[in-house]
């Protein structure tokens, strides 16, 4: 095959679910050494991509896009629109952060400050990237990100917990702006 980046994608999804190829070709009906050609790029899995999605529980166009080497430790998710969740398995755009980022919290990652709503919080610029870290400590003083009703807020968090509203959700603490020009 010529573009290998789709048995590349299988594997990386298939070993983000602990699936050996023999897992994963039992869920799709297939052999192993079949898995192992697909993701060799000796065979195509155009005609599978569905089937091969559903069981690695992506979107199949996730398995169409050229991927970006997430091997080095310092490469944390990027979200540029809002996703299902905000896990590695739901982005393919990745950026190199400040060590101290990863010490401070591993599961961090960044959003592009264009998709969130800034409801009047005049400390974070719409240009750059936000550090958030979901699990960190909020203290009254903290700047969260909020999921509400499909968009993204920033919230003072002591406003935030005089009004919360049960269908919002605490994405995680905003722990740095990096500003882009």
């Amino acid at each position: 095959m010529k573009d290998n980046y789709i048995g590349e994608n299988i594997k990386i999804y298939r070993e983000r679910r602990k699936l050996t190829q023999q897992e994963l070709a039992d869920k799709i009906g297939k052999t192993w050494e079949m898995i192992s050609r697909y993701e060799r790029g000796l065979s195509s899995p155009m005609n599978q991509l569905t089937t091969l999605a559903d069981a690695l529980d992506i979107h199949p166009a996730l398995l169409l896009k050229e991927h970006t080497d997430i091997s080095t430790n310092n490469r944390i998710p990027l979200f540029v629109e809002i996703p299902k969740s905000f896990t590695k398995k739901d982005t393919f755009h990745f950026y190199s952060a400040p060590d101290w980022i990863i010490q401070n919290d591993e599961d961090s990652f960044i959003i592009d400050s264009k998709i969130i709503e800034r409801n009047n919080v005049p400390d974070f610029e719409n240009k750059g990237y936000l550090y958030i870290s979901p699990n960190n400590e909020i203290k009254e003083d903290d700047f969260i990100l909020v999921s509400s009703s499909d968009k993204l807020l920033i919230e003072k968090f002591k406003n935030y917990s005089k009004k919360q509203k049960s269908k919002d959700e605490i994405i995680g603490k905003i722990v740095a702006q990096e500003i882009r020009l």
